[in-house]
């Protein structure tokens, strides 16, 4: 099975090359007991990849390796006397102090060892190998297993300290306390607000009903784009029960328009009775205009 690349350059000790569609590395400390180089595969810390700093990981030292899964690597840090199959998984068995770790096609059984990943392509024949390519896995498998058989880390509740019990009690409420408000953020998020519109084209100083509104819709927005001057003219949007929703909205000038300065949310959920439309102030009677209203339905 030959090669996937098409840039296979000799550019370092390994002839290490990938095709990749993004890098993740993390920062591993180095136990081997060596010097690690720049691109030479390695096992540390619990994490598989490449090292990337250019220089390479003096024992002993922290540096940064490359964990990403969504590529492909060719490399030829392996033993050559291996049978390596196409979509066979691939090992890797780290070399400690004495050398660099090796890829293997199958799990050696003693030593640090771990699968990494799929094999796609191989150069050479079988006992005579001189690279290999593979698709590493996605290593956050290996941690979640990690931490589902971990269960003793964090003790039982019978140890903890009268202090620490009280501490966990704030923390629990602390959590339960957000998850509320998050709950209460996604349900407005959720929400489908409509709009309804009402036409004051009579009389409207005894209060005209709003037809289209029932209990339990909550009124989130209004404005009234009038169509008649008068003075000090204003219309209030109201519960059935004559409590104001909003603050009065004055129609003094034909056309414009006029949002209303506040809602009360004390009546914004509409009752029973529903929502009627008052005209106030100046000469009530003679006051217009086309009044819109946002709510989210019950």
């Amino acid at each position: 099975m030959g090669s996937q690349l098409n840039n296979i350059v000799p550019v370092n000790v390994y002839d290490f090359s990938e095709h990749t569609l993004g890098d993740k590395q993390i920062l591993a400390p180095n136990a081997e007991g060596r010097t690690v180089l720049f691109a030479e595969l390695v096992y540390l810390n619990g994490y598989f990849g490449d090292v990337t700093d250019q220089a390479g990981i003096v024992t002993a030292n922290s540096g940064y390796i490359n964990i990403n899964s969504e590529r492909i690597i060719r490399t030829e840090q392996i033993t050559v006397t291996e049978t390596f199959v196409v979509d066979a998984t691939l090992w890797f068995k780290s070399g400690g102090a004495g050398a660099a770790g090796v890829l293997l096609d199958a799990d050696p059984g003693s030593g640090t060892r771990v699968a990494v990943g799929v094999i796609t392509g191989f150069g050479g024949s079988t006992g005579a190998h001189t690279y290999v390519e593979f698709r590493p896995y996605i290593q956050l498998q290996a941690t979640v297993a990690a931490i589902a058989t971990n269960t003793t880390a964090i003790g039982t509740l019978s140890s903890l300290t009268t202090t620490a019990k009280g501490n966990l009690v704030v923390a629990v409420n602390e959590v339960d306390a957000d998850v509320l408000i998050l709950q209460g953020e996604m349900t407005v998020e959720q929400a489908e607000p409509k709009i309804l519109v009402a036409k004051i084209t009579t009389d409207a100083s005894g209060a005209i009903a709003v037809s289209g509104l029932i209990e339990g819709d909550e009124i989130i927005g209004v404005h009234v784009i009038c169509t008649a001057a008068n003075a000090n003219g204003t219309l209030i949007l109201e519960t059935g029960a004559d409590d104001d929703i909003t603050d009065g909205m004055i129609c003094a000038v034909d056309e414009i328009l006029v949002v209303a300065g506040s809602i009360n949310d004390a009546h914004s959920t509409l009752p029973v009775t529903g929502a009627q439309i008052i005209s106030v102030g100046g000469t009530a009677a003679d006051t217009r205009g086309i009044v819109v209203i946002s709510y989210i339905p019950a």
